[in-house]
């Protein structure tokens, strides 16, 4: 009996990402109505970018919770047992 069939060393390694990852990032974009212009792929580092074109009568809406007020918690007012009692 021989020795066993010896696997030919693989000639590249393992890719970082996936022609269908490309696939899903493209189809998310154009769901959310973006032009893509063109893709850059990072191979070493797997990142997808996006090159998107920019519409002048694209209007920008301002995320009201950007201006909101923020809570200080070192505002807060704990309870006492005197002021629970007291309901």
């Amino acid at each position: 009996m021989g020795e066993p069939p010896t696997r030919p060393a693989r000639c590249r390694a393992p890719s970082n990402f996936r022609q269908q990852d490309v696939a899903r990032t493209i189809a998310a974009a154009q769901g959310r109505g973006l032009n893509i212009m063109r893709v850059e792929v990072d191979p070493k580092t797997a990142k997808i970018v996006l090159v998107v074109k920019n519409d002048d009568d694209t209007e920008t809406k301002v995320n009201p919770f950007d201006n909101a007020p923020v809570h200080d918690p070192a505002l807060r007012r704990r309870k006492t047992k005197a002021s629970c009692k007291s309901k």
